[in-house]
């Protein structure tokens, strides 16, 4: 007893002591953040754009949209697809004037083909990415879920993984990226609010839809890279995706997406997502810049953060089936603080919200 007395006395001295570290690093110029990936899926294409709020600052970068820009991409064979300040009227606060961009019309990127992504600010200044082309990518061979116990079961009793089987072409250097999203039947098809002194949110509120709405569900910071080095020419096996709740018994559609990426995208990628994971430590790497392929055309040692990527894109579809009776389905029930309205709201065709029924579709 007294060595366990003693032993946690030096321990609360020794950690008494100890201060956490802050680097203390502070930045006030306002750098461009770019984000676009164009694919080889047919469809309305997007670039979004904010100012960083800088390392050690408490400012939402939503405060530091980047209004009235002109942006267009272009191929190597001279086509010219230009893009507009779109805002969504489905959601009042993170979508406002100045962010997402969304193409005039629906259009593709093609393998082989080179791209270019140029960016005008109201203030004249011009960027412009680097040429990036579009490599091939394979199909995605089959789909698995396995359901995982959790060892202390709380809100759910598991989960299920997903993973994929994909073959690698054989003689060439492959990298790849894979995204995923679920696709649910909307209840509400509008939030909105009630602003307070300072432009708080006082109380917001969810109008039902009128009609039958999809919405897309998608962590925009959740992806999986890989590359060939290791496996050139052999099939990818139980390549991790995504990892779905055990919430309730209905079916969950979930949609793969497996891009092609060239070397220096998947160089930006990795890096990124290795910097994700710093927690702060001591022993961390500091946050640093990730340049990307974006310059200001006048003047290239600016900084500019984001990456102008472009890949091949192979979809599928699946729907994981949870309906199982052991082991047992724990209750869910999502708390939220918005009031419901008995005022519907027509679906609004947006990235995250579709009239249209998606194929396969189950519920």
């Amino acid at each position: 007893m007294i060595k366990t007395a003693l032993f946690s006395l030096i321990l609360f001295m020794v950690l008494s002591c100890v201060n956490l570290y802050d680097p203390n690093i502070q930045t006030t110029t306002q750098r461009l953040v770019v984000e676009s990936h164009l694919s080889t899926k047919l469809g309305y294409q997007y670039v979004y754009l904010t100012f960083d709020s800088g390392y050690n600052n408490e400012e939402s970068n939503f405060k530091n949209l980047v209004q009235g820009a002109k942006i267009s991409i272009s191929d190597d064979r001279g086509s010219i697809f230009s893009f507009i300040d779109e805002i969504e009227p489905s959601n009042q606060i993170k979508t406002r004037a100045g962010y997402n961009y969304r193409s005039l019309n629906k259009f593709k990127a093609e393998v082989g083909r080179k791209y270019i992504l140029t960016i005008e600010t109201l203030t004249g200044k011009k960027y412009q990415s680097e040429p990036e082309l579009v490599p091939p990518v394979p199909k995605i061979t089959s789909i698995k879920s396995e359901f995982v116990p959790v060892l202390i079961p709380v809100t759910v009793s598991g989960n299920f993984t997903i993973t994929l089987d994909t073959d690698d072409p054989a003689n060439t250097e492959n990298y790849y990226m894979w995204r995923s999203y679920h696709v649910k039947l909307a209840q509400y098809c509008r939030e909105w609010y009630n602003f307070g002194s300072g432009g708080s949110v006082t109380v917001g509120y969810l109008d039902p839809c009128c009609d039958p709405c999809y919405e897309k569900v998608k962590c925009e910071d959740c992806y999986e890279l890989a590359d060939d080095r290791l496996i050139n020419g052999k099939k990818i096996v139980g390549q991790y995706i995504d990892t779905v709740p055990f919430k309730d018994a209905f079916p969950y559609y979930i949609v793969i997406e497996q891009y092609s990426l060239n070397k220096n995208a998947y160089k930006f990628w990795r890096s990124l997502k290795q910097q994700s994971k710093n927690s702060g430590g001591i022993f961390d790497a500091t946050p640093r810049s990730l340049i990307g392929n974006i310059k200001n055309i006048a003047d290239p040692k600016e900084e500019v953060l984001g990456y102008f990527t472009v890949s091949d894109l192979a979809e599928i579809y699946y729907n994981v089936d949870r309906k199982r009776q052991n082991p047992k389905l724990i209750p869910y029930t999502e708390n939220s603080n918005f009031v419901k309205t008995d005022v519907c709201y027509p679906c609004q065709e947006s990235y995250k919200q579709s009239k249209i029924k998606p194929e396969g579709f189950q519920q």
